[in-house]
Order: C-alpha cells, then sequence, then structure tokens
C-alpha cells in the first residue's frame, strides 16, 4: 500500500513537468514558424494548399499534427500524398505530389474535365494545362460499368504498339451500344459492353494482320466478342 501511495504522487509529478516542459517549448522563438515552402504543385496554386493546410507564420512548429494537415490537404482531387517536414530553425516544407490526368470527359451540359486513371474528376480542362488526351463522351457518369471499361480500353492501349493511347480521339458510352473508339485518323471500333481484355487482343491481332498485307482498317465490330467484322479502306 505504501509502495502504491508513492508511485501515484510520482506519476503526477512527472505528467507536471512533461506538461510544463510541453508548454516552454511551444513558447521557444527558436521553434517559431518564419518561413513555409511548398513543393511539388504544377496545378494548384501553392496559396490553395497554405489554405488547406492552416500554418502560417508566428506559429510554433511542434503546435499540430501532421496527419490532420495532410488529411485536409488530401481533400483536393488533385493531389495524391502529402507530407510535412519540419527543419529548425522555424522551416516547414509542404512536399504533394499531384495527380497525371488520363483523358477528358464531355459532360452532357457542355462542361469538359480531367479524370483520373480511376475514374475520378478532376477540375475543368483548359489551354494552359492540355487539351491533348483522349474524350469520353456519352453517358459517362450514369454508366459505371461502361465508364470502367472504357478507361480499361485507355490502360491497355497505353503499352499497345497497334493501337496506341495518342492513337485515341474518343471513346463514346452508350447503353445499348456499348463502348466505341474513334481514333484520330478516322478509324471505329465497336467493342460493346464486356470482356474488354478479350476483345482488345482481337482487334490488336486484326490490325496487325491488316498491316501485313497492306491494308488499313476503316471499320472494326468485334461487339458479340467471337467474331470480328471488319471494313477496309480502299
Amino acid at each position: 500500500m505504501k509502495r502504491k501511495s508513492r508511485f501515484f504522487p510520482t506519476l503526477i509529478l512527472l505528467g507536471f513537468l512533461c506538461g510544463a516542459f510541453f508548454l516552454a517549448v511551444l513558447r521557444l522563438d527558436f521553434f517559431t514558424i518564419r518561413q513555409i515552402e511548398v513543393t511539388g504543385p504544377k496545378r494548384i496554386s501553392p496559396k490553395e494548399i497554405l489554405k488547406r493546410s492552416g500554418l502560417r507564420p508566428d506559429i510554433n512548429m511542434f503546435s499540430f499534427l501532421e496527419s490532420s494537415l495532410t488529411e485536409e490537404i488530401l481533400k483536393n482531387p488533385w493531389i495524391t500524398s502529402a507530407h510535412i517536414k519540419r527543419e529548425l530553425p522555424g522551416k516547414v516544407i509542404i512536399e504533394i505530389k499531384e495527380i497525371e490526368p488520363f483523358c477528358l470527359v464531355l459532360m452532357e451540359n457542355g462542361e469538359l474535365y480531367y479524370m483520373s486513371k480511376t475514374g475520378e474528376k478532376l477540375g475543368y480542362a483548359n489551354f494552359n494545362d492540355g487539351l491533348d488526351f483522349p474524350v469520353l463522351t456519352g453517358e459517362v457518369i450514369m454508366s459505371p460499368d461502361l465508364l470502367a471499361g472504357a478507361l480499361e480500353i485507355l490502360k491497355l492501349s497505353l503499352e499497345s504498339p497497334t493501337l496506341n493511347w495518342s492513337e485515341i480521339a474518343e471513346i463514346n458510352l452508350n447503353s445499348v451500344y456499348g463502348l466505341t473508339v474513334l481514333t484520330t485518323d478516322g478509324r471505329r471500333i465497336d467493342f460493346g459492353e464486356s470482356k474488354i481484355p478479350e476483345k482488345w487482343y482481337k482487334v490488336e491481332k486484326i490490325i496487325t494482320h491488316a498491316r501485313g498485307i497492306n491494308l488499313t482498317e476503316k471499320y472494326i465490330n468485334i461487339s458479340s466478342g467471337k467474331i470480328g467484322v471488319v471494313d477496309f479502306k480502299l
């Protein structure tokens, strides 16, 4: 009993000393923020990131939790990662990494947005950030399965030697006809709705075979998944 009675006052005293030490640290001018640096932004202004972080000069650099700040910064859809670094004396660095647009999305109301690889709608498209991306048109938002299929086509095209991402001008999403790819040189490929990887492989075989006999396809219909219907350019 005597040991316990001595233990609790000691514990309280230690807690008090730790609290006093922490308060003393907070008041030291050495730990006051004098400079805030934002690294990594391309499309987002540093002011926007600072506003989301809530950081400002003249506050103590140990008076905030990194997790709460990064959580707020990551609410911006353009940002994929955020880290806070403290450098003594008085410097805080906010390091961010932005997501790269994967394609454009033309909404039914005529608005044009950037979209990520995962199908997340980013900011409005503009000339400064570039418009040289494949465009998704039609029932984009209303058809999640079609959207997933369209993004899968674009991902497959990234490594394709026969139908590359840069050759795809548009993918139209339609609840009746499925997915239709339009290329920059005027070709059309009807994929339908399902089994996109299998159909993609067949389209690559058709294009490769056509090139081997000096023909250029104008239209391919692979929507059935079994037989490809092909119309060649004369």
